[in-house]
């Protein structure tokens, strides 16, 4: 008998819509980060890292580095929801469609850009990549992979969301600066900002999403570091 997948796959429209344009946003916002130059977050500088090693583009390695958080997270008690493979798959295939034809094919190039309008485009980025994060989460479809397991390590270990998401990032950064990864004085604010960004945002999406507000109220008292019964 398989694993059980969490997540519904009957859940209401909303939870697809926040879902899909997550991944979108998600997608968006670490292409327009990584044009910028001023640096993304601690996961994505490991993979912007590898890719330069590698030869493979930022999509594929984020599909196959997914794979492996998905598997940690599912042996940890957090399995996969549905939405999954979109989270991840899809936030592959938007980086390499910005970087592969926009970027590269259109000649659109940030780097040759001020200053000023390359923090602008950083600080844009960062709206969609912090909102994609939070409306994949809220979904209950399936976050990405690297949420997953942050999630995976809060629901388990009964730390606070933000704390786990600390944690991986401060590890994942030490390993990206060896690697020579696309870290920057943008990287420090996302470190700082995605966990309280994950800790407020999380609860308001999922009463968007779901219109719950008794089982909000649990989800943000689990996020705010509450222990979570399970």
């Amino acid at each position: 008998m398989g694993l059980p997948m969490r997540g519904s796959p009957l859940r209401n429209p909303r939870s697809w819509t926040a879902l899909l344009l997550g991944a979108f946003a998600l997608g968006t916002g670490l292409a327009w980060m990584l044009a910028a130059g001023w640096g993304v977050a601690p996961l994505d500088a490991f993979i912007a890292g590898s890719a330069e090693l590698s030869g493979l583009t930022v999509g594929t390695l984020i599909i196959g580095v997914s794979l492996v958080f998905l598997v940690a997270s599912w042996l940890l008690g957090s399995p996969p929801g549905w939405g999954t493979p979109i989270a991840f798959v899809g936030v592959g295939l938007v980086v390499d469609a910005w970087n592969l034809l926009v970027f590269d094919l259109i000649g659109w190039t940030p780097a040759d850009w001020s200053i000023a309008l390359r923090v602008g485009l950083w600080v844009l980025g960062f709206a969609l990549f912090a909102g994609g994060v939070v409306a994949t989460l809220a979904s209950d479809l399936g976050a990405n992979p690297y949420d997953q397991i942050v999630r995976a390590v809060h629901e388990r270990f009964s730390i606070s969301l933000w704390m786990s998401r600390l944690t991986f990032d401060v590890v994942i950064l030490i390993v990206a600066f060896i690697l020579g990864g696309a870290w920057g004085a943008g990287t420090v604010a996302i470190l700082v900002l995605m966990p309280l960004a994950m800790g407020s945002l999380t609860p308001v999406f999922r009463r968007w999403v779901h219109g719950d507000t008794h089982e909000i109220g649990a989800d943000a008292g689990d996020e705010a570091g509450a222990p979570v019964s399970r």
